[in-house]
């Protein structure tokens, strides 16, 4: 790839340039949707106002965010398709709930590295029923990837029934650890609080997994 050349000077790769412009311009949205919600309230705030105070275009703001609730949730699709590799990983050599586990506490250490954001989303969407209901929705995401891992090469549709249950109480927990942290204004270790709240539905998991060997 060809470099920009300025001045006798090098610069970053063109295709580097836009994608490095692409984030900042979603970063002003995501900020200024924030302020405005913080101050106005969700549903007081119209796209409009979120793009005039991000300086962009109406246009701009709805080709980064179709919907104006889904700037309240910015890293939901990148976390989701992020937490969907990580129990990929050691598919073919580690029991269902280690990769669980182990890609919940994973992206517990990435919800810490961004405490201040995480906490002030929290407080726009307990305000907001449609926000709660867009965040329930999201969970549900979240629950059937996790039911994926469960149910992997089982036939019976009982074996598929005893994903989902599994992995609603691991869903349930994950919530409990999450409103424990939110209500701390994040301040604990949510590495920590998920592993006391996983250890919690471990003894379940192992059990059902000893009745589909037996």
């Amino acid at each position: 790839m060809k470099m920009q050349m300025r001045r006798g000077r090098r610069t970053e790769p063109e295709g580097r340039c836009r994608e490095r412009k692409k984030c900042e311009t979603r970063d002003a949205i995501v900020r200024a949707a924030l302020g405005l919600f913080g101050r106005k309230g969700y549903e007081g705030t119209t796209a409009d106002e979120i793009a005039g105070e991000a300086g962009v275009s109406r246009r701009t703001f709805f080709r980064y965010f179709p919907a104006k609730e889904l700037v309240v949730f910015p890293h939901q699709a990148a976390h989701l398709v992020l937490f969907r590799a990580l129990l990929a990983e050691g598919a073919d050599t580690q029991p269902p709930f280690s990769r669980v586990r182990h890609a919940c506490l994973l992206m517990a250490r990435e919800y810490m590295k961004a405490r201040g954001e995480h906490l002030a989303q929290q407080r726009i969407i307990r305000a907001s029923p449609s926000l709660i209901a867009r965040g329930e929705a999201f969970d549900e995401e979240w629950e059937a990837a996790i039911a994926g891992v469960f149910a992997a090469n089982r036939g019976p549709p009982e074996a598929s029934r005893r994903a989902r249950f599994l992995a609603g109480a691991i869903m349930g927990v994950i919530r409990a650890a999450l409103k424990e942290w939110y209500d701390g204004g994040c301040r604990q270790d949510l590495i920590r609080l998920g592993d006391e709240a996983l250890a919690l539905v471990e003894p379940g998991t192992t059990r059902a997994a000893q009745t589909e060997r037996d």
